[in-house]
This record gives C-alpha cells, structure tokens and sequence, in this order.
C-alpha cells in the first residue's frame, strides 16, 4: 500500500515586512476553518498546475500549513488537507492612474468587484492591494481555489 505524496501549502501568520500591517496576525486560519478564505494567490503558476493536477488525480494531497513560531525556525502546524485544488491563472497591474488594480484570471479580464477577490483571499481591499503591489505594479501568478468557487 502506498501513501499519497503531500505538496504543501504554507500560510503567514502575520503580515511581512514592509506591508501596511507588518507584524498584524492575518487570521488566515481561522478564516480556512471558518470558509471565508476560498483561495490563495501565489506567483509561481507552472509549479502548482502541475501540483494540482497530481492532487484532483488522487496522486497527492495539500497540506496546508502555518509556522509554529518563527517562519523556518519551529515546527510546521497542519491547519487542512485537501484532496483537490483549483487553479487559475491571474495577471494584475496597477499603475497610478489606476483607480483600481486591473485584473485578468484564466486570460479575461475580470470585470467584478476586487474587493470580492481580496476578501476570498482573507483580506480587506487595502491589505491586498499592499500585499500584491508593494514591490511592483504588475503581479502574475496563479489563484489557488480550496472549493469548486472559481471566478
């Protein structure tokens, strides 16, 4: 009998450095047990299509996870499992004559509201535009759904 493989997914506990909150607990899990945080969004596209399409296959599970203490330096908390993950694909820009960031997911643009997208992700419009466009005015990456809500 062999056992699944397990990618793992890890959450901040606290806002980092150089974010508007920096060093604010973010709540993210209390906000997965709760379901209001539906998603994550990370920069490396190619590396979890590839994960997720081995999780809906049944060839490996998410594991998501929190530091115990100090990032890379405690134990590794266990906050969910999943056996399958969404993916897709998001680009972002934000320029200053942006009024809002301007979106693209899976290649259209995506014409809601961007606080639905920020508070699906666990975070107020502010927090998430901080987030995402601190260093840059463009972000590509991939959207990480923990249920079958796609945008």
């Amino acid at each position: 009998m062999s056992k699944k493989k397990t990618a793992v997914l890890m959450l901040s506990k606290q806002f980092m450095t150089g974010h508007s909150c920096a060093g604010e607990p973010t709540g993210f899990v209390d906000k997965i047990k709760a379901g209001t945080k539906l998603h994550t969004i990370r920069g490396n596209y190619d590396y979890w299509a590839k994960k997720a399409e081995k999780i809906n296959a049944g060839e490996m599970e998410l594991s998501i996870r929190v530091w115990e203490g100090k990032p890379y330096n405690s134990r590794q908390v266990e906050v969910a499992k999943l056996d399958k993950l969404g993916v897709q694909q998001m680009e972002a820009c934000y320029g200053s004559k942006d009024a809002v960031p301007q979106i693209w997911i899976d290649g259209k643009e995506y014409l809601g509201d961007i606080e639905h997208i920020a508070r699906n992700d666990g975070l107020s419009y502010e927090q998430w535009v901080n987030w995402f466009f601190q260093k840059s005015n463009t972000f590509e990456g991939v959207i990480l759904q923990f249920t079958d809500f796609r945008y």
